[in-house]
């Protein structure tokens, strides 16, 4: 299961943006990497396209990259889809892994940390369509961007999306809108389905639970998340892309309903993946949930708990993200971009 790499057949280039014009004192850059097929096979897709990752609760970037000792790439989705054609960039949200630290960690709400995202995806696709990110790549004036999150991503990126328009699709990952009830104290289950009351409170309501806004994150390895055997590299490689935990983020994604305004409001093609032993609960429940969408695509991927990444079955996830994306390319060579994508 999955695919080793040789040496030379992804290129990693690290970005850093300046979001100061928009971000909370003490954030002036957040980081990235641009991962490229060495050799990019153009063909495979009717435009190129570029898949932005942003990771979950308690994770960095590096979940997206994950480096395991003798086994090269095998459980890294950012290199098996940029082998196979697909621009991929892994972003560290605001506060977590490489990015910078806010004087103030409550001031990272979830509008907060999309609007600085989006202004470094921004920054982003503009200088891949005219060539002045990375050197080594040409100018791609006609890129399709998709918005990629898994967990805690997958809602900061449907925030993104809601509010800035950033991404012609999107897909989420182990995300879908329903929270995790069960979870909650009392006073957290009275906010359920209270999207505005939720988005008012959630620094108030992060701080009776967690006394912080930031907390070190210990999602990767936990057995909750994992559900499925897992190889003890692929936990020690995802016990090491751990970062902060968003804490105001987190809390919201667990709240039921905190979203529902944001899903509603999308209104681009939508690719779903889920793990059969997910977080998400029933898994046909989530398409619904965006209903400004005319193009929702539902993926269980068998075998997989939470975080696909590790799972025996993350190819399966993978291959099948990697039809959607061409889907979405070949879409691009027979309409305009995006509005918010120029």
């Amino acid at each position: 299961m999955g695919m080793q790499f040789r040496d030379g057949e992804v290129d990693r280039h690290r970005v850093v943006l300046d979001v100061a014009a928009v971000a909370p004192p003490g954030v002036r850059h957040v980081v990235g990497d641009v991962v490229v097929g060495a050799a990019r096979r153009r063909d495979d897709f009717g435009a190129p396209i570029v898949l932005v990752c942003l990771p979950g609760g308690g994770m960095s970037r590096a979940y997206f990259d994950l480096r395991v000792d003798g086994t090269g790439d095998e459980y890294s989705m950012a290199a098996y889809l940029a082998a196979r054609g697909v621009i991929v960039v892994t972003l560290d949200h605001p506060g977590v892994g490489e990015s910078d630290v806010p004087d103030d960690g409550y001031t990272l709400t979830p509008r907060t940390v999309a609007a600085v995202n989006a202004d470094a995806c921004t920054q982003l696709l503009a200088g891949l369509r005219t060539g002045a990110l990375v050197a080594s790549l040409a100018p791609m004036p006609t890129l399709r961007s998709v918005g990629c999150g898994h967990s805690m991503g997958g809602l900061l990126t449907a925030h993104q999306q809601a509010n800035h328009r950033t991404h012609d699709a999107l897909a989420l990952l182990g995300f879908g809108g329903g929270g995790l009830l069960e979870h909650l104290t009392d006073d957290e289950k009275a906010y359920a389905g209270d999207a505005l009351r939720t988005a008012g409170d959630i620094a108030q309501l992060a701080s009776r639970r967690f006394g912080r806004p930031l907390s070190r994150g210990s999602t990767g390895a936990s057995p909750f998340l994992l559900a499925v055997p897992v190889a003890d590299e692929a936990i020690a490689a995802i016990t090491r892309s751990g970062s902060n935990l968003l804490n105001l983020c987190g809390l919201f994604s667990m709240i039921p309903g905190a979203s529902r305004p944001e899903l509603e409001a999308v209104d681009v093609p939508v690719f779903l993946g889920v793990g059969a032993f997910d977080i998400t609960g029933d898994a046909h429940l989530i398409p619904g949930q965006f209903t400004g969408s005319r193009d929702v695509t539902l993926f269980v991927c068998p075998g997989s708990g939470h975080n696909h990444n590790v799972a025996p079955t993350r190819t399966d996830l993978w291959d099948r993200l990697l039809v959607w994306l061409r889907q979405i390319a070949d879409a691009g060579t027979r309409e305009e971009p995006h509005a918010g994508s120029s």
